[in-house]
């Protein structure tokens, strides 16, 4: 048992120690310690062994078998031996469960993998998940499960940056953005891969804005996915169905009619989700809203490393007309990225955070904010990058 403790406190202690190297030197923590008020205290408690960590702007420090005062966040891992896999630097994956209501208690949980079960409607896939951290936010700095990732200890062992196998890209909604070929520009781009499209399947509801209640769009507008692995998705009346080409078109206008974003690329882990393998034909197409979608949080409340998940289209660029502002706010409302905020009454852009979805040009009520592309030929550069990553078509028909 001693021995046990004795390898629990080295392991502890490592992470303490990488956690202050990963504050010291990395910029972009730095840029996530702002976003806590340039500091943030983590009280650790390790079944009975307990620890502590002090972040702030230019210190760093840590006990172990200590307790903090008024700690900012109250950290407990049930099982010593998930514990030592942690502190290791195991990729323990990222899944939390939290009330609809968020209220600062939460609990981590690491996927095992997948086992079949049985069903009225026939074999499917369910995930083995197993909780091995409990949090609780003991004041207002911790706004969201997803603030563990701007972490260090965090960012160790839950690893949510895209592999470089995926691309994902935000496509404006802005119908004023230009055509091209005679269409809008967003329908022009899913038309490419609709109209290529060996199988394509639609959810029945947005799991995202069914968990939050959204009151602001429509639930019945869920993720779209394209291309061969597709077919392998166990598709259940109460979950989803398989759309003709001219049901998917009509489905794109009425989630960009509803004011959502579309996110289109290849998310690995979407398929994983779904219990599909992605070999490469797997396509996903989500329609975002500000108020309730997961990547959406991921942005806001991960780190700022984040930003290298997802891509603004080359050449999209948006602008702010002061003169023409009128300090409203409902830009800042409606970005899913953080990406505006009001500066002395009026609407600034950053565009290190901006992806160019065209929310806020679509919602400003006077034109203030102007979104633009460069060169109409970039769609075509768009689509030639997602075509390196998915490809949508018949692979059988590829052989004849």
């Amino acid at each position: 048992m001693s021995e046990n403790k004795d390898e629990l406190i080295s392991a502890f202690t490592k992470m303490m120690k990488q956690s202050g190297r990963i504050a010291r030197r990395s910029p972009i923590f730095k840029k996530d310690l702002k976003d806590f008020g340039g500091s943030i205290k983590l009280q650790w408690k390790i079944g009975k062994l307990y620890g502590y960590q002090i972040f702030e702007e230019d210190n760093y420090s840590f006990k172990i078998g200590e307790q903090i005062e008024n700690p900012d966040l109250f950290i407990r891992i049930h099982n010593p031996e998930l514990a030592l896999r942690f502190f290791n630097g195991e990729d323990m994956g990222f899944s939390y469960a939290a009330r609809r209501d968020y209220k600062g208690k939460f609990k981590v949980q690491y996927v095992e993998g997948f086992k079949i079960v049985e069903s009225e409607k026939g074999p499917r896939k369910q995930r083995i998940s197993h909780r091995y951290l409990t949090a609780k936010a003991l004041n207002d700095k911790f706004k969201h499960p997803f603030n563990l990732m701007k972490l260090p200890p965090f960012q160790r062992g839950m690893k949510l940056i895209s592999k470089k196998e995926e691309y994902g890209v935000y496509v404006p909604i802005n119908k004023n953005l230009g055509t091209y070929e005679n269409k809008v520009i967003p329908y022009k781009v899913f038309e490419h891969f609709i109209e290529k499209a060996s199988n394509i399947v639609v959810q029945k509801y947005c799991g995202c804005r069914r968990f939050n209640a959204c009151e602001d769009h429509d639930e019945e507008i869920g993720c779209m996915y394209m291309g061969d692995d597709t077919y392998e998705i166990k598709i259940t009346e109460d979950k989803g169905r398989v759309v003709t080409k001219e049901e998917a078109l009509d489905y794109v206008r009425r989630a960009i009619d509803d004011g959502l974003i579309p996110l289109l690329g290849r998310a690995m882990g979407e398929a994983g989700s779904l219990g599909v393998e992605d070999t490469g034909h797997f396509l996903s197409c989500c329609f975002c809203c500000s108020c309730c979608c997961i990547n959406g949080k991921i942005m806001t409340y991960g780190p700022n490393a984040n930003f290298t998940m997802f891509s603004r289209i080359e050449g999209v660029s948006l602008k702010v007309d002061e003169n023409l502002c009128i300090g409203c706010g409902k830009c800042v409302e409606v970005c899913v990225f953080r990406g505006r905020e009001m500066v002395d009454g009026k609407a600034k852009i950053d565009q290190t955070r901006c992806l160019g979805c065209g929310r806020c040009a679509e919602v400003c009520p006077t034109g203030a904010t102007t979104i633009d592309i460069d060169d109409i030929n970039r769609v075509d550069a768009l689509i030639s990058k997602i075509e390196q990553f998915v490809d949508v078509r018949d692979q059988s028909a590829l052989l004849d």
